[in-house]
């Protein structure tokens, strides 16, 4: 077996060495220690001293040498880490522009994917606020809100997946409108009906009371036609006279019997066409209290669906960003990976080998 080689000298030629390999260190100091040891020092000379302070001196000099050369080695490593430090931040910044550039599709897309959800979103607040009946609506309201609803364009283009969602509460709302347009029609028409009833009822009694009225006339011009005559008669006719009172009595009693019974049955009448009004009035608010439970049912439905549908759009966005996140985690692995020599595709390999937690107590963390 060869001796091993003498680090003394290699050391005092190329300092470096014992820096960078503690093994060979731990020799040369094991070799100077031997150096140190083997000399026997004496005090009682000058030749004796100046050997102990030549030998400490030779010791000192090869600290300083080592320690010089770790100056020396540490300024070059700086230098580099210096020159590597400018490297990283260029290739950082042409990189995070390419990433830019390369993401700049996606980012456009990102845009106008917002800006159409937020479109189809105003659309359904659209719908559901055209769809709501107040008691301020007429038939022809009504009517106008129907037809700006049903030509509303509703595209797959911009709805998407929300498509078929999209046309049905549309169609629903347009039909629920048409629905209570018919029905506010009739409830017109029956309030029209209703106020000429009124107004016939009106005239009616007007000109009963203008019978009324004339016939008094006609019986006081009559009795006092029929008193002057009975003056006239009264010395020649007088039991004419009497029975022309009697009968006349009878008459009025007769006629005002008849004015009686004609205003009782005015006023039974005037009760059943108030009781008809009445029954008219009650059904119109029953109509009424349904059609509002009906829309609150229905707004009600649809408030939820759209809720369903904004969910749903929301969860599909959080997926894709974190889809996106992932990708971008494992390639930012993967290129600190090629960084240190290694090919992509082994590279990747290696990611995906982490990922899939193939490799022992290593992770990639998202």
């Amino acid at each position: 077996m060869n001796a091993p080689t003498a680090l003394i000298p290699l050391v005092e030629a190329n300092p470096v060495i014992v820096l960078t390999d503690s093994e060979k260190f731990n020799r040369f100091y094991a070799e100077m220690k031997r150096e140190t040891d083997a000399h026997v020092p004496d005090l009682k000379t000058a030749t004796g001293r100046k050997a102990i302070a030549a030998l400490a001196y030779k010791v000192a000099r090869t600290k300083t040498a080592i320690d010089d050369a770790g100056k020396k080695l540490n300024e070059e490593a700086r230098a580099s880490i210096t020159k590597v430090d400018a490297a990283r931040r260029e290739i950082r910044e042409r990189l995070d522009a390419l990433k830019d550039e390369v993401r700049k599709p996606l980012t456009e897309w990102e845009a106008a994917e917002a800006q159409r959800v937020a479109e189809c979103d105003a659309l359904f607040d659209r719908i559901k606020a055209d769809q709501v009946v107040t008691m301020d609506d007429t038939a022809d309201s009504v009517t106008a809100r129907a037809d700006r609803l049903g030509a509303e364009e509703i595209t797959e283009t911009k709805f998407v997946e929300m498509h078929p969602v999209a046309v049905q509460l549309r169609d629903n709302a347009v039909a629920a409108l048409r629905a209570a347009a018919d029905r506010l029609a009739q409830e017109e028409a029956d309030r029209a009906e209703l106020e000429r009833l009124r107004a016939e009822s009106a005239a009616r009694l007007e000109r009963g009371a203008a019978e009324r009225a004339a016939a008094d006339a006609r019986a006081r011009a009559e009795a006092e036609a029929a008193e002057a005559a009975r003056r006239e008669e009264a010395a020649a006719a007088a039991e004419r006279a009497r029975l022309e009172a009697a009968e006349k009595a009878a008459e009025e009693r007769a006629f005002i019997a008849a004015e009686r019974k004609a205003a009782e049955e005015r006023e039974a009448a005037q009760r059943a066409h108030d009781e008809a009004l009445a029954a008219e009035k009650k059904r119109a608010d029953d109509a009424d209290a349904a059609r509002k439970a009906e829309a609150d049912r229905f707004a009600k439905e649809e408030e939820d669906r759209a809720a369903a549908a904004r969910a749903a759009a929301i969860a599909y966005a959080a997926r894709e960003a974190d889809l996106q996140h992932r990708i971008r985690i494992m390639a930012e692995a993967k290129a600190a990976i090629m960084a240190h020599g290694i090919g992509e595709t082994a590279a990747k390999a290696v990611v995906l080998a982490i990922k899939a937690g193939e490799v022992p107590h290593v992770t990639i963390s998202f």
